[in-house]
């Protein structure tokens, strides 16, 4: 009779066991669904922002035609102009992509992803903040300067294109630290998870 209590305990243990493991199954599972939506949600947004971003540069072409024409700037420069805003957005989709809805199963692989995009995104930045942006400034000044009659005008012309190079640089940053922070937290979900495992 013991020996059938005994058997009965260790069937009931079995089965209290096999529940508990498919219950840490179905959490695991669960969680990786949750780290995909999270990082679905966050490209999306990325990616949101880059269309708002060409968007803008479409917009702001026809107006750097009129300060073309109003300001007798060059050809070279107008076109240097919307090229660093056209290829900057393409750039920025580029290093972007990722086909949120078909991720793959790896999340090694997305975390690998991510970084790579983190530091593709670092170095499209730091060319951006020290080579285009300062060499077309420079450019911009001295047109305004050399093509206006009126330095006094000129100067100030050139001091509210570096006030406003500055606002658009500090929304600029502003968005890149927000998207480097979108990244991190997205490696920091995909390795949690995996320690879990």
């Amino acid at each position: 009779m013991e020996n059938l209590n005994n058997m009965n305990e260790l069937e009931e243990m079995r089965q209290q066991l096999q529940a508990l493991k498919n219950k840490v199954e179905r959490q695991g599972v669960l969680n990786e669904q949750l780290v995909r939506k999270s990082i679905r949600d966050n490209m999306k947004g990325i990616h949101r922002t880059i269309y708002l971003l060409l968007a803008l540069v479409v917009l702001i072409t026809p107006v750097w035609l009129m300060i073309k024409y109003q300001n007798n700037l060059s050809w070279p420069l107008l076109i240097f102009t919307l090229l660093i805003m056209y290829v900057g957005v393409f750039f920025d989709w580029y290093i972007n992509r990722m086909n949120v809805d078909n991720m793959g199963n790896d999340l090694k692989e997305t975390a690998s992803r991510l970084l790579e995009m983190k530091k593709r995104r670092s170095l499209q930045e730091k060319i951006g903040c020290f080579v285009v942006v300062p060499v077309w400034m420079l450019w911009l000044g001295y047109e305004f300067y050399s093509n206006n009659a009126n330095h006094t005008e000129a100067i100030a012309m050139v001091a509210g294109m570096l006030i406003g190079g500055l606002i658009g640089g500090a929304i600029g940053l502003s968005i890149f630290f927000k998207w480097q922070r979108k990244n991190d937290e997205m490696v920091e979900q995909i390795n949690n998870l995996m320690n879990e495992e």
